[in-house]
């Protein structure tokens, strides 16, 4: 993530952001900013590398599977 080049006020979605995760306030990096065009791509080769046969995709999705309740106990 880039640094943002001047200071300014952190709003409240980004201050409420940072105390979920335990980040000091006064640290410089965003934690809302969505990544940019380059950000997405390194993000994306670094996955490949690591995950050549898309493992990550299967224990993502079985990791959101058990969070969820049955389909009974939705209605």
């Amino acid at each position: 993530m880039k640094i943002p080049q001047r200071r300014h006020r952190i709003s409240r979605k980004e201050r409420i952001a940072r105390a979920a995760i335990g980040m000091p306030a006064c640290h410089p990096e965003l934690v809302t900013r969505k990544p940019g065009r380059v950000e997405w791509k390194q993000l994306a080769a670094w996955s490949a590398e690591l995950w050549p046969n898309d493992e990550y995709t299967a224990i993502v999705t079985d990791a959101w599977r058990q969070d969820r309740p049955p389909p009974s106990e939705w209605r």
